[in-house]
Parts: C-alpha cells; structure tokens; sequence
C-alpha cells in the first residue's frame, strides 16, 4: 500500500477537523496509507506542556515537544511515497510549504489542494507562493482546485496501480464509483 504525508495546518483548529477527516477517507479510499502529522501522538505532552507555570521550563518544554514533532514529521516525509498539501487560506501554511519542499528535494511527488478561489500568488495569476507551485511542479506533481479532482487525475491513477493493493476492493469501489459518475452525467 502507497504512503501518502498529509500536509496541513488542519489540525490547529478543531473547526478544520472535518475537512480533513474527509481528505483523509478520500485517499484512504484510493488505497492510500495516510501519514497525519496532526494523528494525537503528542496531545498529552502539549497540554501537560501547557500546564508549566515556570516560564524558562514551559518555554524548554516547548522546545523539546517542537524538535520532537519535527523529527516525526521528517520521519514521516522520508517514508512516504508522495505527499498531499492542502494549501488552503490566504497565504500557505509556513510548515506545509516547508514540507513539500522537503519532500521534493528527497524526490518525493508533491500534490497540492487548494479549493480557496483567491489567488495569493507572487504575482498576478499565481494561484499560490511561487516557491511551492514549483516545487509541486518540478516534482511532477499536481494542483488541485477540488478534492474530488485526485479521484480522476491521470497524475494519482499509475501510482495507484503501482500499489501492492492492485486488486484492492476500495480501489475497485473508487473506479466504480468514476464510472458511474462519468457515466450518469451523459
């Protein structure tokens, strides 16, 4: 099964939790392993973190809890097959844009979702900041404007047959469900 990161700043408000919960079950559904950096790993040590009343020792908490998270996040980048940003909002995330770039300077493909109608690129007609469209780019990977898009994209389709979940029956309910969409449209 093909190891999708999932990068987002989706998890710092529980608003956001149900849209990524759908993101998640979309590539999920495409027989996707999907690597959250927002799955509850470090909840306990933040909120015990945040319940330091020395300032020096909540701030060297903090610190230890940051290098702690970013290692997992590196951990996570490096074993994954591709990665998947949601580039949601008026400026990209800082951390999302620095793991697309880390994931394409390992070689890994980048995939980008931004539904957000605005652009915020650099410059006029630059959907996003014009470092991360070229990474997405440069690592052949793909913007997307709506979620449903990964589900018919050329781009995802030979990496999903290229999992070792060939004959898989969600990927089969995937492509009966394209077909039916395709198909009732006529």
């Amino acid at each position: 099964m093909l190891k999708v990161y999932l990068a987002s700043p989706l998890g710092f408000s529980p608003e956001w939790k149900s849209y990524r919960d759908k993101i998640k079950r979309l590539l999920t559904d495409l027989a996707f392993t999907v690597l959250d950096s927002w799955d509850p790993k470090f909840h306990k040590v933040i909120e015990e973190a945040s319940a330091i009343q020395d300032w020096p020792a909540r701030v060297a908490a903090f610190r230890d809890i940051a290098r702690q998270i970013g290692r997992a996040n590196e951990d996570m980048i490096r074993t994954c097959d591709i990665v998947f940003g949601v580039l949601e909002g008026a400026e990209v995330d800082s951390g999302t844009a620095s793991e697309i770039g880390f994931a394409a300077g390992l070689g890994k493909k980048c995939y980008g979702l931004r539904s957000d109608f605005r652009d915020s690129g650099d410059f006029d007609g630059i959907p996003i900041n014009l470092q991360v469209l070229y990474w997405i780019e440069a690592s052949a990977g793909k913007r997307f404007r709506k979620i449903e898009e990964l589900t018919e994209d050329t781009h995802v389709a030979p990496l999903i047959q290229r999992s070792t979940l060939y004959g898989n029956r969600k990927r089969e309910d995937c492509r009966h469900a394209r077909f039916l969409r395709v198909h009732s449209s006529r």
